[in-house]
């Protein structure tokens, strides 16, 4: 847990910054709205690992992805480990998530 703390809170600054959207708060939307909203935090981080690291962006595909969108699999993941971090900001979560198992953005 400490090591998920203190990498959410220097990789994601905004983990202090936006105290009122936590996971606790996500866990309470709807499947579908969490389901937008990790698509589009994963779609962005695509984005960005394209112009910086086209390996990682690979890898956010085939781990998160399964040609026809977000797969069961890696959103359930996704929503229990928020549950399990529920303290932090949603996006930080994902964020060690997607490091975790394609490697650093820098």
């Amino acid at each position: 847990m400490r090591k998920i703390a203190l990498a959410a809170a220097l990789v994601c600054p905004q983990v202090s910054a936006a105290q009122e959207f936590t996971g606790k708060t996500f866990l309470t939307w709807s499947n579908a709205d969490q389901r937008g909203y990790i698509s589009a935090q994963l779609v962005m981080a695509s984005t960005i690992a394209s112009r910086i690291k086209p390996d990682m962006n690979a890898c956010i595909a085939g781990a998160f992805f399964d040609g026809t969108g977000m797969s069961d699999a890696a959103f359930d993941q996704v929503v229990q480990t928020i549950g399990e971090y529920q303290d932090f900001h949603p996006s930080s979560v994902l964020v060690i998530l997607l490091e975790n198992e394609c490697g650093t953005f820098n």
